[in-house]
């Protein structure tokens, strides 16, 4: 497409593809604010925050209007800077703010624009706020009607993203409110625990719940055993917060770091991502072999687990019975440290694995797999209040005996990382070449559905991956019409995969492809490639699950129609 220019500013601002005058602004490294605004939801324009001054003088919501060749405007007259002071004013006299004790304090962007426009009071009454009580009945995230400024980005992220709607407008003038329908709580709505709603929020009206207190109890209790896991994509998420280019993965500073906070022993979830590989890949060539249903559908995602309980109760027998690398490492653990007092805790991108961390199929030989999920977000906010600088941590190594693992399982954190590792595991050949055409067969890309190709020995396989529960429905309407067949198929229930994860701290469509590079750096920094060249997995096998690996490794969700 032909490059265009406009001026914001009298700066000279090209543009091609851009939906509106504020991406363009943006991508000119001009910031106009907007509170109501995401790059990945349809336009809202409710916020009235990014108004910007046209030539004729007249003010025009810049997240709407589309950009013309030679267009002016200009964002910050005596008209716009009064504009917005006085929205400021309307937003804050219908928001408690208690910025202090708010887990959103410090990433507000209604407190940010506070802040730089100098408005620290207001000339409307100022406890207009919703007295609807907090909503913490679900494990994964907390609804705080007080602090919602009505921007419409969660109700926005639910719908066309994930077509959940587990939450929408209720009620009219004052008293309206973003909520889950006829007065339910999350927990009782189909609400999957995701966190794009909290990801997404500008205030802190929906938070990630909170747990660092209970992590730190632990950590100080000197009768404690504390074992921690983190995650392939934790290791990503963590960068850009500390001051590092954010395609940088900090695992061996991440393992420094938990050991300063006073973890006893800390893994890489990697080891399991390998393990997941050798169960899931059996799995599938079992069931092909007894010409079973297909296809067989990932079941490392929780909330996606969730969504086809809920919204797809039929599929669940064609999900792999394969736990996911979590519950894995939480069995690990208990048989490792089996005559101690062990508390295991994972580190997660993901705000639906508190909840899968809480199942009652997540309890074996009498004991919980995993006691406690602290997201990457929380750990972040850990590391800073024991007062360490991550990028200046030297690097350390994870434990032994349960401390190899290969670039197969490092990829679990991107989408199609799943799939990329069963291919590698399916081919037994880690050649540069053989490796080189799994990369380029179309599993790799953050696009929200890929479908493609691979032939393993005499099988030819129809393959698909979905990011994001909105493209999973999609793909599962084209499956059960017969438009398309696939033999296997990878789903993840947020944005881009783990990366994205409700967990990791927010990040835009840029910020994400550069995670997804540092995944992949570290995949190509390792020597091992392909899960079954991981020596740790014999001692798995041999000493730790003694011939119960399926009993221990494998979770069977109830079936529809039965109540857990």
């Amino acid at each position: 497409m032909a490059e265009k220019k406009m001026f914001i500013d009298g700066v000279e601002c090209p543009f091609t593809n851009e939906r509106n005058v504020l991406e363009v602004a943006r991508k000119n490294g001009i910031d106009i604010p907007s509170l109501c605004y995401c790059e990945n939801l349809s336009i809202y324009g409710g916020c009235r925050m990014c108004l910007v001054e046209t030539e004729r003088g007249g003010l025009d919501a810049a997240c709407s209007m589309q950009p013309r060749d030679g267009m002016k405007v200009f964002t910050h007259t005596t008209k716009v800077l009064k504009s917005r002071k006085t929205t400021l004013q309307l937003l804050m006299s219908s928001h408690r703010a208690e910025c202090l004790t708010c887990d959103q304090s410090g990433k507000c962007k209604l407190q940010e624009y506070a802040h730089r426009y100098g408005v620290d009071d207001t000339r409307f009454e100022h406890n207009s706020y919703s007295r609807e009580k907090i909503d913490a009945s679900s494990p994964s995230i907390v609804r705080d009607p007080s602090k919602c400024i009505l921007c419409g980005l969660c109700v926005r992220m639910c719908a066309e993203v994930q077509n959940i709607g587990a939450i929408d407008f209720t009620k009219r003038g004052k008293q309206a409110l973003v909520a889950p329908g006829f007065g339910k709580k999350l927990i009782e709505s189909n609400c999957v625990g995701c966190g794009q709603c909290a990801a997404v929020c500008p205030t802190g009206a929906i938070t990630i719940k909170n747990e660092i207190g209970r992590f730190w109890d632990m950590l100080h209790d000197p009768n404690k055993r504390v074992v921690v896991q983190f995650a392939p994509s934790v290791r990503v998420g963590m960068a850009e917060e500390f001051g590092m280019p954010a395609d940088t993965a900090v695992t061996g500073k991440l393992v420094t770091a938990l050991r300063r906070l006073g973890a006893d022993v800390v893994y890489d979830t990697n080891l399991t991502a390998d393990l997941t590989i050798m169960e899931e890949s059996a799995e599938f060539f079992e069931k092909v072999k007894n010409g079973d249903k297909l296809p067989l559908f990932t079941s490392c995602c929780p909330g996606w687990i969730q969504h086809v309980e809920k919204a797809h109760p039929h599929l669940m027998p064609q999900v792999s019975t394969a736990g996911s690398p979590m519950e894995m490492f939480g069995a690990l653990i208990r048989k490792q440290f089996k005559d101690e007092d062990v508390y295991s805790v994972a580190i997660m991108p993901c705000t639906a694995k508190k909840f899968e961390a809480q199942r009652p199929e997540l309890e074996k030989d009498g004991q919980r797999l995993i006691d406690l999920v602290i997201t990457t977000s929380e750990l972040n906010r850990m590391i800073k209040e024991a007062g360490m600088d991550l990028k200046c941590l030297p690097d350390s190594d994870p434990d032994d005996p349960l401390g190899d693992y290969t670039g197969a399982g490092v990829i679990f954190g991107v989408t199609g990382g799943v799939t990329e590792a069963v291919i590698r595991r399916v081919l037994a050949d880690a050649s540069p070449g053989t490796l080189q055409t799994i990369a380029e067969c179309g599993v790799r890309g953050l696009e929200g559905i890929k479908a493609f190709e691979v032939s393993a020995g005499d099988l030819k396989l129809r393959i698909a991956v979905a990011n994001g529960l909105g493209n999973a429905d999609k793909l599962i309407a084209k499956i059960e019409s017969g438009e398309e067949h696939f033999d296997f198929v990878e789903v993840m229930a947020c944005p881009n995969g783990c990366i994205g994860g409700g967990g990791q701290p927010p990040a835009s469509n840029a910020r994400k492809a550069e995670r997804f590079s540092a995944i992949f750096k570290e995949d190509d920094r390792l020597e091992l490639k392909i899960p079954q060249q991981n020596p740790a997995l014999q001692y798995v096998y041999d000493e730790l699950m003694q011939g119960r690996a399926h009993e221990l490794l494998h979770i069977h969700y109830p079936l529809h129609g039965d109540h857990h």
